[in-house]
């Protein structure tokens, strides 16, 4: 975990969402929702596990509309 912390943010072509830092995943808009899941299907699954350290690192919240795609994606 402490080496995760040390490494640079990596971005995702989703620089875009650093405007939903700090917001709660219960707080979005179906269309801000959209916004995540569009940046979700067009990954590989090998990188959902770096998109969520990237996320966290940037203090942004998946939206709880998107989560159960976002957990199944990241489990496997």
């Amino acid at each position: 975990m402490m080496e995760a912390a040390t490494r640079d943010i990596e971005y995702f072509d989703d620089e875009e969402l650093d405007r939903f830092q700090g917001r709660d995943g219960n707080a979005y808009s179906d269309e801000e929702a959209e916004e995540f899941r569009e940046v979700l299907l067009t990954m590989r699954e090998s990188e959902v596990k770096d998109w969520s350290r990237s996320l966290t690192l940037r203090g942004i919240q998946v939206p709880d509309q998107v989560k159960d795609e976002f957990l199944m994606l990241l489990d496997n």
